[in-house]
């Protein structure tokens, strides 16, 4: 089988690869006369890269990439209002990429110079591709990757109606020295909250960086592309209020490299393939570029494309395999593209709560909610509560058990106002603690070590507490796991939990918007907090944990303190009898792709195993490299590779 790919950009190499890899014919036709070094540089998500990195580790070429880790929002006067993880965005040249795909082909498998013209067909299915040089390619199947204007689109379907085009965007490459937060690189990006203008910084290099002005095309008065001082100038006009850095940016720039592009897009088409001819990447779909999708895209389209004939022979259930696999995602990026380029040009309607983010997907970004199960559980803790922490394991036993049956309200009790205004039995100074909380591990076995009350003793509960609860505004699931996380550092690795900088590098692991985090914790997080606190006081909570059980029809249970595991069930089946228990999968790797972190004997009790046993088992999973482990004078931690 022979494949003809007209379009030689991102689209048209991928599938040609991918076809080759399959043992098809491939020839790929570029309509110019050399490897084409048009546009600067792009974002690809884990799913293109995870494509490429196929080609990568079977060949052993090396493709030059910057990792981007986070993304930060700014407004004109440099206020963060967003900033947040990204996971596994990487930028990159074009022309580095391109040219790692080139390398896969030959002078007989990528020719150049050829500009489509038209088909030839038999019986109403193509059966050769005519070039404008007189050229002609006969093939079996032909995929047209032409771009945005594409000429096989319009031979196949007609003209398709492009959006008005509302937003413009000028685009250059500079050096210039980025941020970087040990780990990555950050896409930084000023906003107007004014009018639809913003300024965008994303690293590609070492001191190198891509920029982009997205603008309302209503603010542009006359601006000549081709005229290098005219586009100069435009830009420091248009950004006289931005930061310094931005200023820094376009003195660095040379503008006779810099482009001018007219953003549009155009609806989802009822299909991908007309008979034996398909369409891939800006040749089937456009979405706007607010959404950073359009190489990924190109990608996946190639791969979804040859999936389709490995699973089917005929090219029309291949084709519709892949039309199925591609059109609800492309929709949603073409929907997406739109509410952000809405979010865009009307700033002013516009907040931190609704702001649509690019890179980041409905997962990263969904908010849960407490469901209606028949049992709630209002469970009343704090951060630096000891035995908060050594129910660690009966409360993720009860999620892996009764997770379609219970509710776990989180609320914080408020245990550490202040030293001055403590004193619960024996523990009256720092130094009670750090001695408590080495008994504690003691007699439950628990790796927790106070010396943070010696090193860096800790003020309040307080802050802490308040960061779970403004964490909850954005994520109810997330802001479990950051109040988890938080518990680790502090029982396990010494860390005063207090201070912004903790939190703020544990919530970005988490996948929380820390400068929308912080914002809270000042404002509607405190108000939470201090709900909690009155709430603690009308169920007289003096005692932590305090676990309130109770049913749809009224019935109440309650638990203070340490209790095991037999004593939740009991609870459980006393105010719903009914209730059968999920038999769990104790797999080991099972429950660290579950939890990612465990103790030793959170592990021992959620696996049901013997403490040789469990320890075998442990480091065996540690020689594989499949679990790393933090060991203290108390205990072990063991965390799970894959995770943050």
């Amino acid at each position: 089988m022979k494949a003809v790919i007209l379009g030689g950009g991102i689209a048209g190499l991928t599938a040609g690869i991918l076809f080759q890899r399959n043992n098809w014919t491939v020839v790929v036709n570029e309509k110019s006369k050399h490897l084409d070094p048009q546009g600067f540089a792009f974002l690809m998500s884990s799913d293109g890269l995870s494509v490429l990195n196929k080609f990568i580790n079977s060949t052993g070429l090396q493709l030059n990439r910057q990792n981007v880790a986070l993304f930060s929002l700014k407004t004109t006067n440099n206020q963060e209002i967003i900033k947040i993880k990204l996971k596994g965005w990487s930028s990159m040249k074009r022309k580095d990429l391109v040219s790692f795909l080139h390398s896969f082909f030959t002078e007989n498998t990528l020719k150049y110079s050829r500009v489509f013209s038209h088909f030839i067909y038999e019986n109403e299915k193509a059966v050769a591709a005519v070039f404008e040089n007189g050229e002609i390619e006969y093939g079996d199947i032909f995929i047209g990757a032409d771009g945005v204007h594409s000429k096989v689109r319009e031979q196949v379907f007609g003209s398709v109606h492009h959006s008005p085009v509302e937003v413009k965007e000028i685009v250059g490459i500079c050096k210039f020295e980025w941020e970087d937060d040990n780990k990555g690189a950050v896409f930084q990006k000023f906003q107007s909250n004014k009018h639809g203008l913003s300024f965008g910084i994303i690293p590609v290099a070492l001191n190198e960086v891509v920029w982009f002005m997205q603008y309302d095309a209503r603010l542009e008065t006359s601006v000549d592309k081709k005229d290098v001082e005219s586009l100069k100038t435009f830009c420091l006009n248009m950004l006289q209020d931005f930061p310094l850095d931005v200023k820094n940016v376009l003195q660095n720039n040379d503008f006779t490299k810099t482009y001018l592009w007219n953003t549009t897009d155009f609806d989802l088409l009822p299909s991908f393939n007309k008979n034996n001819i398909v369409l891939i990447g800006d040749a089937a779909h456009l979405a706007l570029p607010f959404t950073s999708a359009g190489s990924t895209n190109a990608i996946l389209d190639a791969e979804a494309l040859i999936e389709g004939f490995e699973k089917y022979t005929d090219y029309n259930d291949a084709f519709e395999y892949y039309y199925l696999q591609r059109s609800s995602k492309l929709k949603h990026h073409i929907e997406q593209g739109r509410e952000l380029k809405n979010t865009f040009l009307n700033p002013t309607n516009s907040n931190q709560y609704n702001y649509k983010l690019p890179l980041v997907s409905d997962d990263d970004k969904a908010i849960s909610t407490i469901q209606n199960k028949p049992i709630n559980i209002l469970y009343f803790t704090d951060p630096i509560c000891s035995t908060c922490w050594i129910i660690q394991p009966i409360l993720r036993k009860l999620q892996l058990e009764y997770e379609d049956y219970i509710n776990i309200d989180y609320k914080m009790g408020g245990l550490l106002p202040s030293w001055k205004e403590f004193s619960k039995g024996i523990i009256k100074q720092p130094l009670d603690a750090a001695n408590h909380w080495e008994d504690v591990s003691l007699s439950h076995k628990t790796p927790i070590i106070g010396d943070v009350w010696i090193e860096d003793q800790l003020e309040s509960s307080y802050p802490p507490s308040i960061a779970f609860k403004a964490a909850q505004l954005q994520s109810v699931d997330k802001a479990i796991i950051l109040l988890r996380r938080l518990k680790e550092l502090v029982f396990i690795q010494k860390k005063n939990i207090t201070k912004w900088e903790i939190i703020e590098s544990v919530a970005l692991k988490v996948g929380l918007d820390t400068a929308q985090l912080m914002e809270d914790m000042q404002n509607k997080g405190k108000d939470l907090f201090l709900e909690d606190l009155k709430l603690s006081k009308e169920y007289d909570v003096n005692l932590f944990p305090s676990i309130y059980f109770s049913n749809e029809s009224g019935t109440k249970l309650s638990l203070k303190g340490y209790h095991p595991y037999e004593k939740f069930e009991k609870i459980i089946k006393e105010i719903a009898p009914d209730i059968i228990k999920k038999r769990i999968d104790i797999d080991p790797e099972e429950l660290f792709i579950k939890f990612n972190n465990m103790t030793e004997s959170e592990f021992l009790f959620l696996s049901n195993m013997e403490s040789e046993k469990g320890s075998l088992v442990l480091q065996k999973l540690y020689e594989d490299g499949k679990i790393e482990k933090l060991e203290n004078r108390n205990g072990l931690m063991w965390m799970y590779k894959n995770s943050d």
